[in-house]
C-alpha cells in the first residue's frame, strides 16, 4: 500500500544553513591549501627527475662516443675558420653536434654534415657559423637539451640547458694549450687521460635559461680582468636586494646561458668549476667566446645536476665547498703541470681531470 503524508506531517529535505555552508567552504579551502603545495612539489619532483634523465642520456652518449671513436669530442671545434660566417663554422661548433648520432639524432647530424641548399643559399658541410639564424639545423630545438624546470625560452636559435665541464680553467678557454677538465676546446681527450678517475670528474652539468636578470640563466659581460685574479669579485655582480638577480647596472648578454645549443663558446655551452653552482657568471673583456667565470646553475631549489664520467648523475648543493674564491685562477703554465690541485675546494677538484686531489664526501 502506498502511503501518503498529510500536509501537517510531510517530510522535508532541509537545506544547509548559512553557518553550515560557510563551515563546509572553510574545510574545502583548508584542504585545497594543503593539496596545492603537495601537487606543486610532485610536479617539481617529476621535472627534476626528467632533467636528471636528460643528463644521464647525454652522459651515456659521451661514453658511447668514446667507445666508437676512442676519444672524447672537443668541447668546441669545427672544420674550418673561414672568415665568411656563411661559408664556414669559424671553429665555433659545440661538441654536442658530434654527439648527435649517439643521442638518436642521426638525421639531424646527416643534415649538418652535408652541404645544404636552403632557399637558394648553399651552406657548406658542417654548416655556417652557429650564429647564422637562417640555417635550419641551428634553429632546431632538441627536447633532451631542455630542463623542464627552466624558464620557457623564445628566440631564433635552438637552446640548451646542459654544458660541458672544462674544469677550473678560466684563462685561454677557447684556445687552450692544455686540458684541465673532462673536455676542452679543440682538444680530443681519452678516458685514460682522466687520471683522477671518471667517477670523480664531472662531464656535463646544468645551466639555466634566460629569465630577465636571474643569475642562473644569464652572464655578465665586459667585466674587468681583475675578476680572474680574484673570482670572488664576480659574486658582487648580484643585486643587493636579491642574490638570485644581477644588479641593474651590470651589462648582460643578449641570449643568456645556453642561448645557442650549436655554439661551443663558453657562454653557450661550457662551465668551469670555480664559482659554486647557482653563482653569477662573468665574461671578461668582451661578450662572446672570451675568458671568464662561467658557473653551472638551475631552477631547482638549492643546487644543480651534473653527470660524472662514470655516467652517474648527482645533484650538487650550491653550498658545496668551493675553497677560497679570492685565489687567482690558474695560469696556462700552472695548468700544464701535473697534479696541480684546484684552489676551489671539492667543487674545483670535481672539475679537474688530473689534479690529484682527494675528494671526500660532498
Amino acid at each position: 500500500m502506498q502511503t501518503f503524508y498529510r500536509c501537517g506531517t510531510q517530510k522535508l529535505n532541509r537545506g544547509f544553513t548559512l553557518l553550515e555552508l560557510l563551515f563546509v567552504i572553510g574545510i574545502v579551502v583548508v584542504l585545497v591549501g594543503l593539496l596545492i603545495p603537495t601537487c606543486g612539489t610532485s610536479r617539481e619532483s617529476a621535472r627534476r627527475a626528467q632533467c636528471a634523465n636528460n643528463l644521464k642520456h647525454i652522459g651515456l652518449a659521451v661514453i658511447n662516443y668514446d667507445s666508437t671513436w676512442r676519444c672524447l669530442p672537443a668541447a668546441m671545434g669545427g672544420t674550418n675558420s673561414i672568415e665568411d660566417p656563411m661559408q664556414g663554422n669559424a671553429n665555433r661548433l659545440s661538441g654536442m653536434i658530434s654527439l648527435l648520432p649517439q643521442l638518436e639524432q642521426t638525421a639531424l647530424y646527416d643534415q649538418i654534415s652535408a652541404p645544404l641548399n636552403a632557399d637558394g643559399t648553399l651552406y657548406p658541410a658542417m654548416g655556417p657559423a652557429p650564429w647564422i639564424a637562417d640555417y635550419g639545423p641551428w634553429t632546431t630545438q632538441l627536447e633532451f637539451l631542455e630542463c623542464p624546470s627552466a624558464a620557457p625560452r623564445e628566440g631564433d636559435f635552438g637552446q640548451t640547458n646542459y654544458a660541458f665541464c672544462i674544469g677550473d680553467m678560466a684563462r685561454e678557454i677557447h684556445q687552450p694549450t692544455v686540458a684541465r677538465g673532462f673536455f676542452a676546446c679543440s682538444k680530443y681527450l681519452r678516458f685514460s687521460q682522466i687520471t683522477d678517475g671518471a667517477s670523480n670528474t664531472i662531464m656535463v652539468g646544468e645551466i639555466g635559461s634566460i629569465d630577465d636578470r636571474l643569475v642562473v640563466g644569464q652572464y655578465a659581460i665586459k667585466q674587468p680582468t681583475s675578476f680572474l685574479e680574484d673570482p670572488s669579485l664576480c659574486q658582487k655582480t648580484r643585486a643587493s636586494w636579491s642574490k638570485s638577480n644581477y644588479d641593474s647596472n651590470i651589462m648582460l648578454s643578449d641570449l643568456g646561458r645556453g642561448g645557442r645549443w650549436a655554439d661551443g663558446s663558453a657562454g653557450d655551452s661550457l662551465f668551469n668549476t670555480v664559482s659554486p653552482p647557482n653563482s653569477p657568471s662573468c665574461a671578461v673583456d668582451g661578450s662572446e667566446a672570451v675568458d671568464g667565470l662561467y658557473s653551472t646553475g638551475s631552477c631547482h631549489r638549492g643546487g644543480a645536476h651534473v653527470v660524472l664520467g662514470s655516467g652517474a648523475v648527482r645533484f650538487l648543493s650550491q653550498d658545496i665547498d668551493a675553497g677560497d674564491l679570492t685565489q687567482p685562477t690558474l695560469t696556462p703554465q700552472q695548468m700544464s703541470e701535473t697534479k696541480v690541485a684546484s684552489p676551489y675546494g671539492v667543487w674545483g677538484a670535481l672539475g679537474t681531470r688530473n689534479g690529484g686531489e682527494t675528494i671526500g664526501d660532498y
